[in-house]
């Protein structure tokens, strides 16, 4: 099975020597789901916040899809990481829901008419399509966690 995420070793402390992550290895193999849980001040934000490349290793490394995380790698791996926050109405932030659905693919430089067509294919799969119109505001808090996937 083709691994999706390695880390080996992480740690991580904050500027003011908070220290937040400590010899964090996890290996996710593609089509895996996993949850990570822990209390208030765990570390789940800030091993998350590495996935991305938001913040780099310290300590220890990270592969996604096989590329190691560095900074000359950021923008590469951003390309394959994705993030779904908690609460939907603090992520859908456009006019309507279509416009959302186009935000990342348009910052990752996609020409438009891949954009449209991309867009269009994830609504038709995810069964939102009849929402495409529609202001996040005037969702249900169902269809905006499950929009916030897309």
């Amino acid at each position: 099975m083709s691994e999706s995420v390695k880390i080996e070793g992480l740690g991580f402390s904050y500027p003011d020597g908070t220290a937040a992550l400590n010899n964090v290895s996890i290996q996710i193999n593609q089509s895996e789901k996993v949850g990570i849980v822990g209390s208030n001040g765990a570390g789940k934000s800030t091993l998350v916040n590495h996935l991305n490349g938001y913040f780099l290793p310290q300590k220890g490394s990270i592969h996604i899809h096989g590329i190691p995380l560095s900074k000359n790698t950021q923008e590469e791996i951003r390309r394959h990481v994705g993030v779904v926050f908690q609460n939907p109405d603090d992520q859908l932030f456009m006019t309507r829901l279509y416009d959302d659905i186009a935000f990342g693919p348009k910052n990752l430089g996609m020409p438009q008419e891949e954009i449209g067509n991309a867009v269009e294919k994830v609504l038709h799969e995810l069964n939102l399509w009849e929402l495409r119109n529609k202001p996040s505001m005037h969702m249900s808090q169902g269809q905006k966690r499950f929009a916030a996937f897309a």
